[in-house]
């Protein structure tokens, strides 16, 4: 969708920070980012917004928050 949207002029690849509950609930599909997107914040650092991690149903009260903003990894060029 994105590409019929907006004009792609680099493509980039990156990790993202996740706590193992997320982990899981992405392994069971759990997990959508069609309404996210990435900003950098005042260090320079890339964060992804509004991705959806649903809770983990095995989890306990300690389980992660659904729309959290994670922390993606990139390299330096």
């Amino acid at each position: 969708k994105a590409r019929f949207q907006y004009e792609i002029l680099d493509k980039y690849t990156a990790g993202i920070v996740l706590s193992g509950t997320e982990i899981k609930s992405i392994r069971n599909s759990k997990a959508s980012i069609a309404e996210s997107f990435c900003e950098f914040n005042d260090k320079g650092e890339l964060f992804v917004v509004n991705m959806t991690i649903e809770e983990y149903s095995f989890g306990t009260h300690y389980n992660h928050k659904p729309k959290a903003v994670r922390k993606l990894l990139l390299n330096k060029k």
